[in-house]
């Protein structure tokens, strides 16, 4: 290290310039994007049951016009196929599961 003409070093020494301990400013930073995370999840999970009641909503109207059997199950199969790459795509992975077992379940697979 070099000397300045008051008497102090010009440059930093190795042990200031990797100081691993964290800093309150660093702390909270920390702390906000938690919570960011956490709000970012609480709303994707809020868009996709919001998506589930209009769907539900929606199946009490077909069904109860649709005449034949056929028709409800047909139309609840394909808004399963739907519903599994939505709960996948916001986060959802149990859900996802959980509606891929009843797939399975309604195809006869084990």
């Amino acid at each position: 290290m070099t000397q300045n003409k008051d008497g102090g070093s010009e440059g930093k020494s190795f042990s200031t310039i990797f100081n691993h301990e964290t800093s309150q400013v660093d702390q909270q930073v920390e702390e906000l994007q938690e919570k960011l995370e956490y709000q970012k999840d609480a709303r994707k999970e809020d868009q996709f049951f919001f998506v589930v009641v209009c769907v539900i909503l929606l199946n009490v109207v077909f069904f109860s016009v649709m005449p034949t059997f056929g028709g409800p199950l047909a139309l609840l199969l394909l808004q399963l196929l739907i519903l599994i790459p939505l709960a996948r795509k916001m986060g959802m992975e149990e859900i996802a599961t959980i509606l891929s077992r009843v797939i399975d379940r309604i195809a006869g697979k084990s």
